[in-house]
């Protein structure tokens, strides 16, 4: 496009995908923008966000649904992603070394202090 008069609607289109990905489960740290250029990171989800925009902008679409599976697949790959899931695994190590003092969980043995 060579109009910025749609800008503001592309720009929502593009938080609503990147919130959506957070929502259903992609980790966070896959959805970073380069702060150098602007752009995100992962190129794969930069193509999800492509098609989510091309899905979701314009009323009359009739590739629309073509581009809402795309997204769809996407997404899925990236939930399922060796990224993603060691990103989360981290995330889960570094909640379960953090010693809050509180009771232990349903199932995890009580260690008496002192032992």
């Amino acid at each position: 496009m060579t109009s910025s008069k749609f800008d503001p609607e592309i720009e929502t289109l593009i938080g609503a995908a990147l919130y959506d990905m957070e929502r259903v489960g992609v980790n966070p740290a896959l959805l970073q923008v380069d702060a150098e250029t602007g752009g995100l990171e992962n190129r794969f989800v930069k193509q999800a966000v492509v098609s989510y925009c091309k899905a979701q902008f314009g009323y009359d679409n009739s590739e629309a649904s073509r581009f809402e599976n795309a997204y769809t697949r996407i997404v899925i790959d990236l939930l399922n992603s060796s990224e993603n899931i060691a990103a989360i695994a981290k995330e889960v190590a570094d909640a379960e070394s953090v010693d809050d003092g509180s009771e232990p969980l349903v199932g995890e043995p009580a260690v008496p202090d002192g032992e």
